[in-house]
């Protein structure tokens, strides 16, 4: 079944994760996208992570779907072919630092000028202009910059996400904002240019709730830690577990479940504004006796016993683990297959099911120039496919 973005074409000029991303998400939803990579080596991302027969699984996760080709677009026939290309799509996706895209003759108002109607997305890591828009950059820096590095804060120094959380962030927000965009040109708009920064798009993922303490200005602010700052793990004796109790209903419950009578009467933790205001006896009381009685139990047995009466807990799984994950596996989140090199893989599905439109899992992800001639004979160039593969326009 053809997915909601069936019938829309995407030429991909980006590299590495941010806009890759993007454009996996796309073509998770039916829309065909087109890889673009430079000679040699292609993508980056080929060669990082673990990877069998030269094909990494975060290549693969990040570009499945996709057709590929490679050209040069330092030469200009190459970049004849990619102009070709775009006139018959509907998106472009860069991530080049700024002003690189304009200087290679592909910038938004080179490419608009040839088709109004083409949305252009611009992925950068600080924006256009300013004073940081020049820097390199990757992800674990603008973790740092955004302030995200300084809310996982423990012990007093700031802790970095093991994971590209804003190449991931920035993905999820651009490939809604190109929606937006075809959602809009076909009401009548046009094309139009989509600017995002990885910068703009940690904060604002950042800001409504770790960031609610700087959100209201001036005097006269009940000043409370934000409910992720409470966040924490709870030893069992066969591994970790972690829950939270927002409402009084939640932490009557909670204290039912543990035996924990005294605490369920403390003034205290009477009320959600009570336990806010002494969130350091909160703290003290998941430590030491929700702790103590968690250590006697197993990780399965005591959030089973917290569930029992209505307490929202979970286990923690290891990635080792995860796919034998009873609601894991009724979900069919991760499914098996292969890939033509890498072989065997396992990957996460698709998050949302469409009832109407919902696709088939994208196909594996390409090798580096794997759909070269195929592309080259649509576009009409089949005759000069070995001329422009002799001069290296085209790999």
């Amino acid at each position: 079944m053809p997915g909601p973005l069936n019938g829309f074409r995407i030429v991909d000029c980006s590299a590495v994760i941010s806009g890759p991303l993007t454009t996996a998400l796309l073509a998770d939803q039916g829309a065909e996208v087109i890889k673009v990579e430079a000679p040699g080596i292609g993508d980056i991302l080929r060669a990082v992570g673990s990877q069998r027969n030269g094909m990494s699984g975060l290549f693969h996760s990040v570009n499945r779907g996709k057709r590929a080709i490679g050209l040069d677009l330092r030469q200009e026939t190459g970049r004849e072919v990619l102009l070709e290309l775009v006139a018959g799509a509907d998106v472009f996706v860069q991530n080049f630092r700024p002003g690189v895209a304009d200087r290679m003759g592909i910038g938004f108002d080179a490419l608009s000028a040839r088709d109004p109607e083409l949305v252009y997305l611009s992925i950068s890591g600080f924006g256009a202009s300013g004073p940081y828009s020049q820097k390199r950059v990757y992800d674990n820096i603008i973790q740092a910059m955004s302030g995200m590095a300084s809310v996982q804060e423990e012990d007093g120094e700031p802790r970095l996400l093991r994971q590209l959380a804003c190449d991931k962030l920035t993905a999820l927000t651009a490939a809604q904002a190109v929606t937006a965009a075809l959602l809009a040109r076909a009401g009548g708009a046009g094309g139009q240019h989509i600017e995002i920064s990885m910068l703009d798009a940690a904060i604002a993922f950042l800001w409504p709730d770790a960031a609610s303490d700087h959100t209201l200005l001036g005097d006269g602010i009940a000043h409370q830690p934000t409910i992720g700052s409470n966040y924490s793990m709870l030893r069992a004796a066969d591994g970790w577990t972690t829950g939270t109790v927002l409402t009084d209903a939640e932490f009557v419950a909670m204290c039912t479940a543990l035996d924990l009578h005294d605490a369920a009467v403390d003034p205290r933790f009477a009320s959600v504004g009570a336990r806010m205001q002494n969130v350091d006896a909160v703290g003290r009381l998941f430590r030491e006796e929700i702790g103590e009685r968690a250590r006697r139990l197993g990780r399965e047995e005591l959030a089973d016993a917290l569930s029992a009466h209505d307490v929202p807990w979970g286990v923690m799984r290891t990635l080792d683990e995860l796919h034998e994950d009873p609601q894991v596996v009724a979900n069919e989140t991760l499914r098996e297959r292969d890939h033509p090199l890498a072989g065997r893989l396992r990957e996460a599905r698709p998050p949302a099911r469409f009832g109407a439109t919902q696709a088939d899992m994208a196909a594996p992800a390409p090798s580096r120039g794997q759909d070269s001639d195929a592309i080259l004979d649509e576009l009409g160039w089949g005759e000069r496919i070995a001329s422009l593969r002799d001069t290296g326009a085209v790999s």
